[in-house]
């Protein structure tokens, strides 16, 4: 799909593996490919050699594809929770898509700028990252990124509240 030789493709075994694995790869052009193996050498060396060893064997005796269908599995519960605690307490107005990868909810709170609200919502014992963090030209001001991977159930829903009762307390 890409015509114009710009895109990279980058993923992590640390997210369908283990966190903390550290060993990933990139597709992309070659030249780009190439810079990007002389940055990481100039960085540290190399991706440690026993990691990209245990990862390499995990894969050839073929336990990531038996692993890979229980821990989507396992994520897609926790996805479906959060999205559950967003549709039973959050305000209508707010806007987000179900995730079909990663492990992220982007919320839309139209009239809500998410910097304040973060405050108000740490008052309340839950976080977010705002969104103007990921709009490197500004704006994003409506917009928080929320992460399912380790809340249960139970804690999205009081997750949910909490961030609910955050926006009542800014008086939208």
């Amino acid at each position: 799909m890409d015509k114009e030789g710009i895109v990279l493709y980058a993923c992590s075994f640390s997210k369908i593996l283990a966190p903390g694995t550290r060993v990933a790869w990139v597709v992309g052009p070659k030249d780009i490919i190439r810079k990007m193996v002389m940055v990481k050498q100039g960085s540290d060396l190399c991706t440690s050699v026993v990691a990209q060893a245990l990862v390499y064997e995990y894969c050839r005796l073929g336990h990531l594809d038996g692993f890979l269908p229980k821990i989507l599995s396992h994520y897609r519960h926790k996805r479906d929770g959060m999205a559950k605690a967003f549709r039973e307490c959050l305000p209508e107005k707010t806007e987000y898509a179900i995730p079909q990868g990663g492990f992220f909810f982007w919320l839309r709170l139209p009239g809500i700028d998410t910097k304040e609200l973060f405050y108000k919502a740490v008052d309340r014992g839950v976080a977010f990252v705002i969104g103007e963090s990921f709009f490197p030209g500004g704006g994003g001001n409506e917009f928080a990124r929320t992460c399912f991977t380790f809340a249960s159930e139970t804690e999205c829903e009081e997750g949910a509240k909490r961030l609910a009762l955050a926006i009542g307390d800014l008086g939208k």
